[in-house]
């Protein structure tokens, strides 16, 4: 079974969401969804596209020994499991090293998750000075630059999880999903479109981006979104901005549903579908997007789990759940 077969859908309780998003929920017949990606190797998300990059770079330089990039921890510790795995494999494989360049402010547990899988590290000012730092880098050793922001494979890589989505919940009627590199938000966003906006009822896109001054994963703030060419603004039908402490915030309801120890970007993802709905209700379109069932259905995706964030969590004097404790 592959990792995506894996992972599942699960619906969030209402009993569990904040307050204010409870009561409007149940008074509007709002039913929330986590798509579970974290249930892989890799333990995140970015596992999908990893292996589409790695392909290609592999294809591409098959004499390479090294490949260089920025990340926020997803990323890289992706791109090292499936190098790992595709060694296995490929024993020939010359390429034996990932380095990865970060933002001074990357969380202490997301460092060490790279540090763990044998990464290089490269120290940089804040993400747009990582990706700068990674591109020289790559030039000046002659190292491979996968390109993340601007690499096409980024995005293709989403495929199997569009697929997904799109088979197993036809009755979604609202999708969420933060914008980090843009390749999952361009993939998702725009299959959505494709498949479900010509239904009797449609399907409502909201991207879903940090507000500057802030950090959640590896998602960025509005000032940071500029570099990069992976078109997530296309098949948006809406931006909704959030801070890290309405993110962080988000998290701690969700762990109380038992077996939810969701990270930073689901809890961040979460309250921009909140908003997202909200501004439909008031806007008098959310019955637009409800099902047969009678039931708007809203979805969005976790990337990663939450202990990696220890220290973002204890800041807001937030405790992790007890099972998540590593």
């Amino acid at each position: 079974m592959n990792a995506l077969e894996q992972s599942c859908i699960v619906a969030v309780k209402n009993s569990v969401l904040p307050p204010e998003w409870a009561e409007r929920f149940k008074k509007h017949k709002v039913k929330l969804y986590y798509l579970d990606l974290t249930r892989n190797p890799a333990k995140n998300g970015k596992s999908y596209p990893a292996k589409k990059i790695l392909e290609q770079a592999i294809a591409q330089h098959p004499d390479a020994i090294a490949l260089v990039d920025s990340t926020s921890g997803n990323y890289g510790v992706a791109l090292a499991k499936a190098l790992k795995q595709y060694r296995k494999t490929h024993p020939e494989c010359r390429l034996t090293q990932i380095i990865m360049a970060v933002s001074k402010s990357l969380p202490k547990g997301k460092r060490k998750l790279l540090l763990d899988c044998g990464i290089k590290l490269l120290e940089a000012d804040d993400s747009i000075h990582a990706m700068k730092v990674a591109k020289a880098y790559a030039k000046k050793k002659g190292h491979v630059y996968t390109g993340q922001y601007w690499n096409p494979a980024n995005s293709d890589g989403w495929d199997p999880v569009s697929d997904f989505i799109v088979d197993r919940m036809s009755n979604l009627g609202v999708a969420a999903w933060g914008v980090g590199s843009g390749g999952g938000a361009s993939n998702v966003l725009r299959k959505l479109k494709e498949r479900f906006e010509e239904r009797s009822f449609g399907i409502w896109r909201a991207a879903v981006v940090v507000e500057d001054g802030n950090s959640v994963g590896g998602v960025r703030g509005e000032k940071q979104l500029k570099p990069g060419t992976l078109p997530w603004w296309r098949f948006a039908n809406e931006t909704r901005f959030v801070s890290e402490e309405d993110a962080n915030r988000f998290c701690s309801y969700l762990w109380r549903q038992r077996g939810v120890f969701v990270g930073q970007s689901t809890g961040f993802a979460a309250e921009g579908a909140c908003l997202a709905v909200r501004n439909l209700i008031m806007l008098r379109k959310l019955n637009r997007y409800r099902a047969k069932d009678g039931f708007v259905h809203v979805l969005i995706p976790s990337l990663d789990l939450c202990w990696p964030y220890r220290a973002e969590f204890r800041r807001m004097g937030i405790r992790l759940p007890k099972r998540a404790v590593q």
